[in-house]
């Protein structure tokens, strides 16, 4: 019942942050209305057209194949790494179920972070009242990165600026983690 719970919540509140990139629409260079994990075609364009011909050529298209490759190995590795405890080079399903196990105890606190930050009633589900203000949150941290890293000032991140924050975020993030 609390994981039922838990997992209606999440789903509300993705919804929420749907509902709040969709107004944003994505001429801002961040949030936006993707429907898929990873680059836009515009994005892909800007990093892998060379030529800049407003397509991917075959060797610009191959350029494109050989990153996600080398992003997908390094996944991979990074995942044996940490879950192949017999050092075989596969995850066996006991390492599987181990691994799955983490990933659903910390997908778990999450929601339970996140409740505690939005579920202001303390309900157990986000209310609109709630959205709201999760909105107004994701807003206001948004034009606090872009004023932060639109180093040209024209309104949007670049490339360039987008790379900025993700490398300011990631070491960000490493020293949250190494002080946990």
């Amino acid at each position: 019942m609390k994981k039922t719970i838990a997992a209606l919540v999440v789903a509300t509140a993705a919804a929420g942050v749907t509902i709040a990139r969709a107004d944003q629409a994505d001429d801002t260079g961040m949030g936006g209305n993707h429907r898929h994990r990873g680059p836009s075609q515009a994005q892909l364009l800007e990093k892998y057209d060379a030529n800049h011909n407003g397509v991917l050529d075959p060797e610009e298209k191959a350029a494109a194949k050989a990153d996600w490759e080398a992003h997908r190995k390094e996944r991979e590795a990074k995942l044996l790494e940490k879950y192949d405890a017999n050092h075989n080079g596969v995850l066996d399903p006991e390492e599987k179920a181990a691994a799955r196990k983490e990933g659903e105890a910390r997908r778990d606190a999450q929601r339970a972070q996140f409740l505690a930050k939005y579920d202001t009633n303390k309900n157990g589900k986000i209310d609109p009242e709630e959205r709201d203000a999760m909105k107004a949150e994701h807003e206001a941290r948004r034009a606090e990165m872009l004023k932060k890293y639109d180093t040209d000032g024209d309104g949007t991140l670049s490339a360039t600026e987008r790379e900025g924050m993700r490398k300011d975020m990631r070491e960000k993030h490493q020293q949250e983690k190494e002080s946990q």
